[in-house]
Formats: C-alpha cells, structure tokens, sequence
C-alpha cells in the first residue's frame, strides 16, 4: 500500500467520523444502543491514539528505517565502482547511457500524459537537480549504480532517495577507467540535448580538471560503533587506530592519496573503514590504513608478506 492511498484512507475515516458531529443529539437510543454507543467511542478512541503512536514513532526513525532499507542499494554503488576499477569496463553500460541522459535532460514528457505520470516526471525532475548537484564522481557513481527506475519519481522513497543521495559521493577524487570518458564524450555527440545543455559542459570540464578537490561528503555514520562514540564528545576526537590491537606498525603514515592505486577490493575496503573515515573527518593528509605490520599470530611471517606486497604495487604506481 503506498502513503498516498494510506492517507487517503486516513482522511476519508476522519471525514466519516467529522460528519457524526452534532447527530447523536437527534437521536434517542435505546438501553443497550447506549452500551454499545459507549463501546464504539471507546474503541474509536483507543485505535485513534494508536494510529497517533505509530506515526509518533515512524516518523522518530525514519532516517535510520530508510538508512537500513537502502543498504542493498548502497552495497551495490560501491561494488559497481569496484567492478569498473577491476576490470576496466561497466558492467551495465546502457543503464548507465541512459541515466546520464536522464539525469541531464530530465524524462521523456508527451502531451497525453495522464496526471499521475505529469506528477512522477515533475518528481523525478527535482531528483535530476539533486543528483547534478553531486560532484562529477558522485554523478558517474550514480549513473553506474540505479537504473532509472529504481530512482525516477513514484519508484523509491523520498527519504531512500536522500540516503542514497547522501552516501555516493566517493572519499576521494577518482582516476576512473578511460572508459567512463569515451562514454561521456560520445553521448554528447549523440545527444543533441548534451550538445546543447551548459551544464553538461561544465560537468565534463570539471571532470577534466586535474585539480579538482574532494566534495566534503554528507555520508552518514550508521554502525553501532559511531552511534556509541556519540555518548562523549572526547571519545569522537580519538582516532579508532587508539584502540586495543595486537600488532605493531612498520610502514604507516602514508599519503592518503597512495589509497587510490590500491587494487579492488582492497580499495573499497579502505575507505568503508572506520580508520579511513575519521582521518578524513579530521582532514588528515596521510593515513594510517595502508601499514605494514608484526602481530601475534602463527603465521606473522605470511601476513607480513601479504602486507608488503601491497605496499610495493602502491609504491611503484
């Protein structure tokens, strides 16, 4: 069922019971309609006061409900941005041709749509503004990620939609595959609504400028943990590499930016940590998720190798 025939319901009920008003003073009911009158009253009043909890309570979590119910498509934007950086191809590229036509020159409209579709066009018209409002990762992130009819108006929630919108956004800026601008470039020759769009334009100049810097992300921290850390503001300025950990580190402190030669999965790893994510809170330079180690194990010996390989592929990037 969805909110709209929900209120619906909702107001057609209220409308009933409003219309009740000043009737029962017509009326002379009998012994037992009094009983059952008193009956009614109490039950309608007790569902009314639960209906009134529910919606309390609702709309008291639905960040964190749209935060759990968008994990799927959240877990699939970083494998898809895994995927591409592995393999050097997308793995849906009409999907993603399409969105960034959608995304840029809005929905397809006709003179006989119906006014449910002119409402979910207008809806998803406000979406496109959002989205191009990401920077141009966030963007081909997006388009990479949901087809167009996961995220169009009438399809997903508002508040799915913001979540979505509020985690694209990479931790740094992307060296993508040549792919990506291939793609990008021949659109704009196909589409004449590219050719003629300004802010196609400055999407692609922006995209090519080498300089450009990370967009201070609006990704929100949802795990246990950082829900905890909220408890003390002095536990939020300890960085997690503080806490208890059998092992002792050789090589760290690297440049942040070495994180983005690291091969999949090891990169997406990275940046989901929490280590990752405080160093960039506190705008940090270097980070100490790339390290090489000694720890309490058996088989220290093939750790350790394991770490050393993946700081000589970085090194030599």
């Amino acid at each position: 069922m969805s909110a709209a025939v929900l209120l619906s319901q909702l107001k057609g009920l209220l409308d009933k019971t409003e219309h009740l008003n000043g009737k029962f003073s017509k009326v002379y009911p009998t012994g037992d309609q009094w009983d059952t009158l008193s009956n009614l009253s109490s039950r309608l009043s007790e569902a009314a006061k639960t209906v009134q909890e529910e919606i309390r309570v609702l709309l008291e979590s639905r960040s964190d409900r749209a935060w759990k119910e968008s994990e799927e498509h959240r877990s699939k934007a970083q494998s898809c941005r895994g995927d591409l950086f592995a393999k050097g191809r997308l793995k849906q590229p009409a999907v993603f041709r399409r969105n960034i036509v959608t995304i840029f020159k809005g929905p397809k409209t006709s003179t006989f749509d119906s006014e449910d579709i002119k409402f979910k066009n207008e809806s998803t018209l406000k979406r496109c503004e959002l989205i191009r409002g990401l920077s141009p990762d966030g963007v081909i992130s997006w388009a990479m990620a949901f087809a167009p009819t996961l995220w169009a108006g009438g399809s997903i929630s508002a508040d799915i939609f913001t979540c979505l919108l509020d985690d694209i956004e990479p931790e740094l800026v992307q060296t993508w595959p040549q792919v990506i601008r291939d793609t990008l470039h021949k659109l704009m020759e196909d589409e004449e609504s590219l050719k003629k769009s300004p802010e196609y334009q400055e999407f692609l100049q922006a995209l090519d400028d080498q300089s450009r810097k990370p967009v201070k992300n609006r990704k929100r921290r949802r795990t246990e943990d950082e829900i905890e850390q909220v408890k003390s503001a002095t536990e939020d300025a300890l960085s997690p590499s503080n806490e208890s950990r059998e092992m002792k580190y050789m090589y760290t402190n690297a440049p942040a930016s070495n994180i983005s030669n690291l091969p999949e999965p090891f990169r997406t790893a990275v940046e989901n940590s929490r280590l990752w994510k405080w160093e960039r809170s506190q705008e940090l330079v270097t980070t100490g998720c790339l390290a090489n180690w000694w720890c309490s194990s058996p088989d220290e010996e093939e750790v350790r190798e394991f770490g050393n390989e993946i700081i000589a592929y970085t090194m030599n990037k």
